[in-house]
């Protein structure tokens, strides 16, 4: 077979391979999920939209292309297996054949330019899309983080905790594992800012949101509730849970927040409730509350928690019924 067109078929493969490389790298960096609401902004879509349909049609141009070049080779090859054959019947080529022969292979140099320059235009592109993909990425994965972080303490923020109980409920009432809802208050937080000013309350909640998340590094997340308020889920047991939330309560109870020259001491009041033939969320949630505000009336800086039976002082017998 002519080498020529050899050249070309395996030029032919690498095109699309090039194609198949530039492709699955953009969709091995594009976000894997996508948070519900409307977290991208109008402007933004349109952009996407516009990057979008210019890739589309870059694609169906070259697929259309590629197409063309397919059939001509195609039927170059088959001109090429009669030239081969009637030479290797000893038949001697008419004055006609050698024409189309010289045809052909003017076809085939003709054909492989089209194909570099098709390539080469086609590199082109791509790069400038990979370009415009990427920074598009880094957009959408900021938008993703602000739409599920806080932005004060760096945890999860409501809308990501709510997501994670909906998840964890759901897969409790499908037969999964139970799970231990547990909210902390930030005791007297209101004094704090009254006293030394909301930017040294806005370190105390800082300080206190990094000790939660080191402290309760095998929960399934930790978030900041509202306020001073925060929530962590766990699929540790609610005594577990509780006896661990009371060990960090004491911790933080034993130790200073140092704010410039001031040295703060910052305790916690904690609630913890579990799924209890719950049919909806809502009571699990009831349950958590009532036993915070259990640790809350009954002094402050305690850790009750609620299986279904009331709310009860950790490491203690006494029982809070309303």
């Amino acid at each position: 077979m002519n080498p020529s067109l050899i050249a070309a078929g395996f030029f032919f493969a690498a095109v699309l391979v090039a194609i198949g490389y530039f492709v699955g790298r953009r969709r091995r960096k594009l976000p894997t999920a996508v948070p519900e609401g409307p977290i991208i902004h109008e402007d933004e879509r349109q952009r996407m939209l516009g990057l979008l349909e210019g890739l589309s049609r870059w694609t169906n141009e070259y697929s259309g292309n590629v197409s063309n070049y397919q059939s001509e080779l195609g039927e170059l090859s088959d001109a090429m297996r009669i030239s081969i054959q009637q030479s290797r019947s000893g038949s001697t080529r008419t004055g006609n054949q050698a024409d189309n022969q010289h045809a052909s292979d003017a076809r085939m140099v003709t054909l492989i330019n089209q194909i570099m320059s098709t390539n080469t235009e086609l590199q082109t592109r791509l790069e400038a899309a990979e370009k415009q993909l990427e920074e598009q990425t880094e957009q959408i994965q900021s938008y993703l983080t602000e739409a599920r972080t806080d932005g004060l303490t760096g945890l999860y923020n409501r809308r990501a905790f709510d997501k994670k109980l909906d998840e964890l409920f759901v897969a409790y009432r499908g037969g999964g594992k139970s799970f231990t809802l547990i909210l902390i208050d930030i005791d007297h937080f209101k004094m704090i800012n009254d006293t030394h000013g909301h930017p040294v309350g806005d370190v105390v909640l800082q300080q206190i949101s990094q000790r939660l998340g080191n402290g309760m590094q095998d929960a399934e997340i930790v978030s900041r509730f509202g306020g001073e308020e925060f929530a962590i889920l766990t699929y540790l047991p609610i005594r577990v849970a509780a006896d661990k939330a009371n060990k960090l309560r004491e911790r933080m109870a034993n130790d200073t927040i140092e704010i410039g020259s001031a040295d703060l001491t910052v305790t916690l009041s904690v609630g913890l409730s579990t799924p209890h033939e719950d049919l909806v969320i809502g009571p699990i949630v009831r349950r958590a509350d009532e036993a915070l505000y259990s640790a809350k009336n009954m002094g402050r800086n305690r850790v009750y928690f609620n299986d279904g039976n009331g709310a009860q002082l950790i490491g203690a017998p006494e029982i809070v019924r309303s």
